[in-house]
């Protein structure tokens, strides 16, 4: 909501997006400004600023980053956490930007807070007719110093005792804090007319990998779906991993009447409306409420070997098994693809397979022969053991089978994937996986994120790619719910799952390949996927579990915003990432697009 220490001050011209926008924020260069400009913006300046107070002395439990501020009675109205404040110590000719983090606190000017009479006062205040006056006091975490031109650069000092704290002008802070851009997010936390963007074209944002986390309610699959209209909007290529059927009716407009009213009051550029270009995919078995899916499947000789031995958790004797069937599957195809005689009585080759095997070839192929004692992909006379070891296996990939995720007898005439559809600039391709195993989904998920990072590596963004000769365009994959996919209980077992991801995250990004990670559980995502996860919105998060591993892997937010998080608001998130100076809380923007709410 808007505050009364939003002041008006003249605007300033648009800034102009940089010519390298993967420079880091960091190493800027002060522009130049005509001293004509300077001067008009000083003036401004100095007619808007309200002042708050004073820097007070330091005290216990002082930092380097935070100085202490004292406010008058007659000021202390203007005081509340999260404002941005501007410090003038002339002492030093520094300008400070600053944010609120602690406070208001309230003490008395005549007595003491434990005084009989302060007891007295509070305790039955229509008895007393003496009310000691009071002043507010709390704690300003130190952003850097502001230039000339109102850059904020770091700074190696803070502000001197007595220095001069005001409210900064909201005209002044989406230059200052670097939240310029054409990905519109939301509006900073209580300045309603301070919208919060990101560049496009900056790869520090994407294809950068995104990290979103919240508890149920608090906003998170909102950010997902806002993330991924403005990656659309921006010509970007969407995959979303829907584990929970939210987002199969995308294709249609915002229905929400207060949020309608939201978007049009604030947000007047970013109307209701549904995605055009827009694809719900659904495995054969599974349900979904999407009005045209369309059904698919998924090769297993596609998906690494060593990927498919993690998700189905083979034993050590199950993965020799595994090698040894796969292997020989591969070796029968060729023989088969290979002529058996030469010269002009050879007979015509027959076009080789598509792939080598596929799921029934394998089931088929560990059934033991009643007469022989045999198994056709396994040589020899399998012993006991061997025995054994077919038969879990064999139905650990008939489990699988049964989800008709994969290509087996009773999906041979489902279409595998077409995973160049799925590159096509401005379209939003949804995978809905809520009625599906989470052993099949995690195959999928793999097989999804090996092929489109082979594409981008063969196909170089704005290269044609499929049957049209389309530029390829970049593409951001979403993961909902990633600790389902691999844990932090399961990353001991699942290794080749993780180093996928992180070859992926590194390499895809110099490619446009980005992955944005969601989890309402993050306490149960491992470590190694955290490292992924460069820009982060995190929403409220009261459980300690959750929130301590994700304090503990960002780096660069105020010990005091931490204890803010628990008490954020639905779709109230702290936004941390490489083009943002500094963290910020933002109140993200309604999606445009309808979801489908689940209980």
């Amino acid at each position: 909501m808007s505050s009364d220490i939003q002041v008006e001050a003249e605007a300033d011209e648009p800034l102009e997006e940089p010519e390298e926008p993967d420079v880091p924020v960091d190493s800027e260069i002060d522009r130049e400004i005509p001293a004509e400009d300077l001067e008009a913006a000083e003036a401004s300046l100095a007619r808007s600023l309200i002042t708050l107070g004073f820097v007070a002395f330091d005290g216990p439990g002082t930092d380097n980053t935070s100085s202490g501020v004292m406010v008058s009675e007659q000021l202390r109205r203007h005081f509340r956490r999260d404002a941005y404040v501007g410090v003038n110590d002339t002492e030093q000719g520094i300008t400070f930007l600053g944010r609120v983090v602690e406070g208001p606190f309230h003490s008395p000017h005549e007595i003491g807070p434990d005084s009989a009479i302060s007891r007295t006062t509070l305790l039955h205040p229509e008895r007393t007719q003496f009310r000691p006056a009071y002043y507010a006091a709390g704690t300003i975490e130190i952003l850097g110093e502001v230039t000339p031109s109102e850059n904020v650069l770091p700074t190696s000092t803070r502000p001197r005792p007595y220095s001069r704290v005001f409210i900064y002008p909201s005209d002044r802070l989406r230059r200052m804090l670097g939240i310029e851009g054409d990905m519109q997010l939301g509006s900073l936390l209580g300045y309603d007319d301070v919208r919060v963007e990101a560049a496009s074209a900056n790869k520090g944002f994407l294809p950068r990998n995104a990290g979103i986390f919240g508890t149920v309610g608090s906003g998170k699959s909102n950010t997902t779906q806002v993330l991924m209209e403005e990656a659309l909007r921006a010509g970007w290529a969407v995959v979303a991993i829907d584990v929970e059927g939210e987002y199969v009716r995308m294709d249609q407009g915002n229905d929400e009447p207060h949020l309608a009213r939201l978007l049009e009051e604030h947000f007047e550029e970013r109307l209701p409306r549904g995605i055009p270009d827009f694809r719900v995919y659904v495995p054969n078995a599974g349900m979904t409420d999407a009005p045209d899916p369309l059904p698919f499947k998924v090769p297993i000789a596609d998906v690494p070997e060593e990927i498919v031995a993690d998700i189905l958790d083979l034993s050590e004797p199950q993965v020799r098994m595994w090698g040894a069937i796969t292997a020989q599957a591969r070796r029968n195809a060729e023989r088969v693809s290979r002529p058996s005689r030469m010269g002009t009585l050879a007979a015509p080759t027959p076009p080789p397979p598509d792939r080598p095997y596929n799921l029934s070839d394998l089931i088929d192929g560990l059934q033991e022969d009643t007469t022989t004692g045999s198994m056709p992909l396994f040589p020899g006379r399998p012993g006991m053991a061997e025995k054994a070891t077919a038969s879990t296996l064999r139905n650990k990939l008939y489990k699988l089978g049964r989800s008709e995720m994969l290509d087996w007898m009773p999906t041979r005439n489902t279409p595998y994937l077409d995973v160049d559809e799925l590159l096509v600039e401005r379209r939003l391709s949804v995978f809905d996986v809520s009625e599906t195993n989470d052993t099949a989904r995690n195959i999928a998920i793999s097989f999804l994120l090996q092929a489109l990072f082979d594409r981008v590596i063969a196909v170089a963004r704005d290269e044609p790619i499929g049957k049209d000769g389309r530029p390829r365009p970049p593409v951001l994959v979403v993961i909902e719910e990633v600790h389902t996919f691999v844990s932090r209980a399961s990353a001991g077992r699942m290794r080749a799952v993780l180093d996928q991801l992180q070859v992926i995250s590194r390499r895809g990004r110099k490619r446009w390949m980005g992955l944005a990670l969601v989890s309402q559980q993050p306490g149960h995502v491992p470590e190694e996927l955290f490292e992924l996860a460069n820009t982060r919105f995190i929403h409220q998060l009261k459980s300690a579990g959750n929130l301590a591993p994700v304090r503990a892997t960002t780096g660069g937010v105020h010990e005091a915003l931490w204890s803010t998080v628990p008490a954020l608001g639905q779709g109230q998130c702290l936004l941390t990432g490489s083009v943002f100076r500094n963290p910020v809380f933002v109140q993200m923007r309604p999606a445009r697009s309808r979801r489908m709410h689940t209980a």
